[in-house]
């Protein structure tokens, strides 16, 4: 049962980050209708990434800033 749960939790895992990627891609797209113009597309396409490298790599930024809260809390 225990395998099964977690079975989906991955899959459920998997399904939100393709959904945040496909929601930057389509936050891209709008921003380069709307406004025509190639500064505010760069700066989608550059946040866009952002989020979606912060959500890939989200063990990694929860265990740095773990890291750094335990330093500073002494």
């Amino acid at each position: 049962m225990l395998d099964i749960i977690n079975g989906f939790m991955r899959e459920f895992d998997s399904l939100i980050k393709f959904g945040i990627g496909l929601l930057a891609i389509i936050f891209v797209g709008m921003t380069w209708i709307r406004t025509r113009s190639l500064a505010p597309t760069i700066g989608a396409v550059v946040l866009g990434a952002v989020v979606v490298w912060g959500i890939n790599n989200m063990p990694v930024l929860t265990r740095e800033v773990g890291e750094d809260i335990t330093e500073q809390g002494g």
